[in-house]
């Protein structure tokens, strides 16, 4: 891949600091890397360049803001209308994640919702789609282990 190789050593474990605590100051990196806070500075904005690290967000607490209903979809869609589709569910308002894939669903969900009456309600919309949607699998979440948009290590 081209762009690990404009990624350093150093970069890296800049990069696993973040991956374990996002929060971390320049200063912190600085000092468990063993450089200074201006080239921690230096090496972030050039990996911003890079597009490797994007924006600056927010992680929130969904949970204690009530939204402790978890679902994964699989989806299976209608007429080659995957794109489409695709689009229209990315902007629903309970969708985090939202993924294209291969095998015998065609698009996997994951959404919060604060009750399961309002996942209902949106489980029965999609149901109903019928101009998108051929069949859907929904699963609850019992337990989450790991959330996250980052792998545990960047080697």
């Amino acid at each position: 891949m081209q762009v690990m190789k404009m990624v350093d050593e150093k970069d890296k474990k800049i990069l696993n600091i973040l991956v374990e605590d996002p929060g971390s100051s320049q200063k912190e990196i600085a000092e468990k890397i063993g450089i200074t806070a201006p080239a921690v500075n230096n090496r972030l904005q050039k990996l911003r360049v890079q597009k490797i690290i994007e924006g600056t967000n927010y992680n929130l607490a969904l949970d204690k803001l009530g939204y402790d209903v978890i679902v994964l979809v699989n989806v299976k869609i209608r007429n080659g209308k995957l794109t489409e589709a695709a689009e229209k569910y990315a902007k629903s308002a309970p969708v985090c994640s939202l993924y294209t894939i291969t095998g015998e669903y065609d698009m996997v969900i994951v959404a919060k919702f604060p009750n399961t009456k309002q996942l209902q309600y949106w489980n029965e919309k999609m149901t109903q789609d019928t101009e998108f949607i051929e069949r859907i699998n929904t699963s609850l979440v019992f337990n989450v282990k790991k959330e996250g948009t980052n792998p545990n290590k960047i080697e």
